[in-house]
């Protein structure tokens, strides 16, 4: 059947840049008339991600699938790069001439399986792209998180395949420059720094982990773009979508006796990214809840400004809240970084003068308190 293994691959993975090419007269609107049941299904994905629950996703090594081009010997075309899709360029001309049959029920079922899988990811792509672009943040999270640990899970020839379709130059596990560039750039960590890394004509040496987190980054890239299809059938979804964001969003950002007119900028910034709904990177995070701590905020109140990051997880929060605040570990009460230490991860947004965050808030609230 033609194109038979890629429709397995969508199952699993529908976002691929192949998925129109397989479907190209599929008509979206009255294929969700035929099978109401997935516009539920991607309802829940969007409001899963909004609650930062994730839904682990079995990979197709876990379900026993895999490429059935590995020791094939139809010969459905002659190209070196079949089975082990090394510097593949998806031309898909291999899958177009595939001989293999398992019967016109079975090769109907696995495509049929494809075609909703791609409908319940157009659908939920539909439906965030007309929200707010924190809950599109947050979504493109939850949903790169899921994917990629299926990802950890798979055969080399499904990982290649993906990394290909995101644009992804791989030679072996070394990244081309250009996507590792693209990636890194969002990943505030000094050991992704390209400076950092041993490049050899023109690809970055890597191990196949780090080549998935590249991989995790371009699918975050990817779930974050909007798409401006528009179904009128999903008017009554995204009212209900819209109606639980707004109680999940209810953040109260009343600092009570911290006076926030008194940070400094680099902790302002970090709170307007946390608002937005941005994915503030680890480094950030702690900053920002050391310092609200040291300013005498408690960790109730500093748990609710971070319900509206992307990947928010009260429990998970809750305790790394309390062991910067020395409730839990090792008792240990820590201080927030010093300039150089926010320079050093990047959170630095500003030239203040100061060495140290608390010094800045300190200053500013003594010259207001010699002004009353």
């Amino acid at each position: 059947m033609k194109f038979l293994p890629l429709f397995k691959v969508l199952s699993a993975y529908p976002f691929l840049s192949f998925a129109p090419k397989l479907f190209e007269d599929l008509e979206i609107e009255e294929e969700l008339k035929k099978f109401p049941e997935i516009i539920e299904d991607a309802k829940r994905d969007v409001l899963d991600a909004i609650r930062g629950d994730l839904n682990p996703k079995s990979s197709l090594s876990e379900r026993g699938e895999f490429i059935p081009c590995i020791n094939c010997d139809l010969n459905c075309w002659k190209c070196e790069k079949i089975a082990s899709f090394e510097n593949c360029d998806l031309c898909l001309d291999c899958f177009a001439n595939c001989k293999i049959s398992y019967g016109l029920k079975i090769e109907e079922e696995i495509k049929l399986s494809a075609k909703k899988s791609v409908l319940r990811f157009v659908t939920a792509k539909i439906l965030v792209s007309k929200l707010e672009d924190w809950i599109r943040m947050r979504y493109a999270v939850n949903k790169a998180e899921e994917f990629s640990k299926a990802l950890e899970k798979e055969d080399e020839a499904i990982v290649r395949i993906v990394a290909r379709s995101l644009g992804i130059k791989l030679k072996g596990w070394d990244v081309h420059v250009s996507s590792y560039v693209k990636a890194s750039a969002r990943i505030r960590d000094d050991d992704w720094r390209l400076v950092n890394r041993f490049v050899s004509d023109g690809y970055v040496k890597l191990e196949k982990a780090q080549a998935l987190r590249i991989i995790k980054e371009f699918l975050r890239i990817l779930f974050f773009e909007k798409t401006n299809l528009s179904i009128p059938l999903l008017e009554p979804q995204l009212r209900e979508i819209e109606k639980m964001a707004k109680r999940e969003k209810k953040v109260d950002f009343d600092l009570g006796e911290v006076d926030s007119s008194c940070f400094p900028p680099c902790m302002l910034e970090i709170l307007s990214e946390i608002k937005r709904g941005m994915n503030v990177p680890h480094t950030a995070r702690f900053a920002i809840t050391s310092f609200l701590l040291n300013v005498g905020m408690n960790s109730e109140d500093i748990l609710k400004l971070f319900k509206s990051a992307p990947d928010f997880n009260e429990e998970k929060s809750r305790y790394q809240i309390e062991h910067i605040a020395g409730v839990k570990g090792r008792a240990t009460r820590y201080t927030s970084p010093s300039c150089d230490t926010m320079r050093t991860y990047q959170n630095c947004v500003a030239n203040c003068n100061v060495s140290h965050p608390l010094i800045f808030y300190r200053k500013c609230k003594k010259r207001k308190g010699l002004k009353s």
